[in-house]
């Protein structure tokens, strides 16, 4: 497992159910793109989800993928040098690859959603992650962002409307 992402793993516990079993050699078959191996980690311990109600994770589509939009849906065919939105927030900020080079070494790009400024962080996305998530970086966030940062799976979030909503209405 990825440095980064066991000490995510410390400070952001996974959900109890794991993350999501993306085929990532069939994948990279059918569309020619190969991820970075901390965000292919990610996914396998935390998958699809949110941290602290605000940051939205995007993974690939996977056996019971249950949404439409996904990681690749805008960038079907991997681009050679381009970049690629990971996450985003429901202020409408956006976390990115900025796609150069091998796949770990592919910088995380930070646009705030009125897009004046990128922030570019010469690391991967674990890496951010893990130093957002403890408060050693502070990207100018237009959402707000709990701490201690918690993670919520898609799974625990469909349950969750269910057990407040009885359905799934909206979701």
């Amino acid at each position: 497992m990825h440095w980064a992402v066991e000490g995510l793993s410390h400070v952001m516990p996974p959900p109890r159910d794991g993350g999501d079993p993306v085929d990532w050699h069939a994948l990279h078959a059918d569309t020619g793109w190969q991820l970075p191996p901390d965000y292919r980690d990610f996914v396998a311990v935390y998958g699809m989800g949110t941290i602290s109600d605000s940051i939205g994770i995007r993974t690939p589509r996977f056996e019971g993928y249950p949404y439409e939009d996904h990681l690749l849906f805008h960038a079907e065919q991997a681009l050679a040098d381009g970049e690629l939105t990971w996450a985003s927030n429901e202020a409408g900020d956006d976390f990115l690859w900025r796609c150069i080079g091998t796949p770990d070494q592919w910088a995380v790009i930070f646009r705030p959603r009125g897009r004046h400024q990128d922030h570019t962080y010469d690391m991967g996305m674990a890496e951010f992650l893990l130093h957002l998530v403890q408060g050693e970086i502070r990207p100018p966030l237009e959402a707000e962002f709990a701490m201690p940062a918690t993670f919520e799976s898609w799974r625990e979030e469909e349950q969750r409307l269910l057990d407040e909503d009885g359905d799934l209405e909206g979701f």
